[in-house]
């Protein structure tokens, strides 16, 4: 569940989660012009809360919220409680475990906590305290220029939480500086010393070494499961995983990580080859397997089926492209026409992590949903719907074809049956 339009023209400008129009790659952004090394906040208080959607405190909760209509559902919802072994178990704290709602409930929760460490904004919008945070949901950093003002500012949000019954987890949060690096969102933040910067030093941000572990976890996983099945069921089940992890990570210095994962890729797919022909000599595998099979690259070592022209993607034909951080407290909901403007185009930047035929689709809609009149980019499933239903003599044309959101889609055939 997104913001409702009353809260989202109050969340402070470093929260980033569960919100229409913003994202990982805003906080990313934002981290990233706050410690560039010509400027002063050089130390990271990088925190963990402690079962966050598990113990935020039910009365601040419903304090905060104040007199909206809805509020006596929500407690309900709060108070439901939860059968487990056949065994009833009351909710004294927290909010539904996988609720909807409790994206946005955890949001209400944390707003405020700018004020609570005094962060400060000019007329322009840019910061100029002495502190930044940066927030997404649960996770959040806290950007000083000191050390020991970041021990400060640790004392000052352990206090504010505690009002709202949470507490940072001692073993997870730790104090670092930015030539230590740190991870957050998938990302490893750091400065890198080097001569040609008058600073000397400059800042990456980099897949984290974990997210390419569980990257390749993910993959030899399907690759074991697909072991001597027909190679086309593996380009099918492979693509999108490649296609979902790199579009999340070339908005960052990600070219060596994906040129390392294109050469992992090539022995396995070399060790599928062979597990499926293990009687054909290397030379037979290479020509029944690979080849240039997109002629727009010159590259005569991709995978794929060559009697249908499937084939793997790589991770390195995805384009490095910085993201364009949203500017103040720009929202959807604002009626101003530049605004409204603004995130149109972002909409249309958004669809180029898409196929060819879905960025054709979403650009034929202007990038709306047609029942909710929503971005499709609000962070919702997408489904793809036949105007003139198949059964009815529809084709799959574009013009029989448009993108809606999974519950919209739903709503659809729930209206055509009745």
């Amino acid at each position: 569940m997104h913001s409702l339009p009353c809260w989202e023209a109050q969340f402070e400008r470093t929260s980033s989660g569960f919100r229409p129009g913003r994202c990982t790659h805003d906080a990313a952004e934002k981290i990233f012009r706050s410690i560039r090394p010509q400027g002063k906040k050089k130390w990271v208080l990088d925190a963990d809360i402690r079962g966050c959607f598990d113990n935020i405190n039910h009365e601040y909760l419903l304090k905060q919220i104040g007199n909206f209509p809805a509020r006596k559902l929500i407690k309900h919802w709060l108070k439901a409680g939860y059968v487990d072994n056949n065994t009833f178990h009351p909710t004294e704290a927290g909010t539904p475990q996988g609720g909807c709602i409790s994206p946005l409930l955890a949001n209400i929760a944390l707003h405020g906590m700018e004020t609570a460490v005094g962060v400060k904004y000019d007329y322009r919008g840019d910061s100029r305290g002495k502190r930044i945070v940066v927030r997404y949901a649960d996770d959040f950093l806290i950007l000083c220029e000191t050390k020991e003002d970041a021990k400060e500012a640790k004392k000052e949000i352990s206090q504010w939480l505690s009002v709202r019954g949470l507490s940072l987890s001692e073993e997870k949060t730790k104090i670092v500086h930015v030539t230590e690096g740190f991870d957050f969102l998938g990302w490893n933040f750091r400065h890198y010393k080097v001569s040609t910067k008058k600073t000397g030093y400059k800042l990456l941000i980099k897949p984290s070494k974990e997210s390419v572990r569980a990257i390749k976890l993910r993959l030899k996983e399907v690759w074991l499961k697909n072991r001597g099945r027909e190679v086309g069921a593996v380009i099918k089940e492979i693509n999108p995983i490649i296609r979902g992890w790199a579009n999340y990570h070339r908005k960052m210095v990600a070219s060596e990580t994906f040129k390392n994962l294109d050469s992992w890729m090539y022995w396995r797919e070399q060790r599928y080859a062979k597990h499926k022909h293990p009687n054909k000599n290397s030379t037979w595998r290479k020509n029944k397997y690979f080849g240039r099979f997109d002629l727009k690259r010159g590259d005569n070592w991709v995978f794929g089926k060559k009697e249908t022209g499937a084939y793997i993607n790589k991770f390195s034909w995805f384009k490095i492209e910085r993201h364009r951080l949203i500017p103040g407290l720009h929202c959807p909901d604002d009626p101003n026409p530049e605004v409204q403007q603004w995130f149109r185009e972002k909409g249309a930047r958004q669809s180029r992590d898409k196929n060819e035929s879905w960025q054709k689709i979403a650009k034929n809609q202007k990038y709306v949903c047609p029942v909710c009149n929503e971005s499709l980019f609000n962070g919702e499933l997408t489904h793809v719907h036949h105007k003139i239903p198949k059964s009815m003599g529809g084709r799959d044309t574009y013009s029989n074809l448009v993108h809606v959101h999974l519950m919209c889609h739903q709503q659809i055939h729930h209206d055509t049956l009745l």
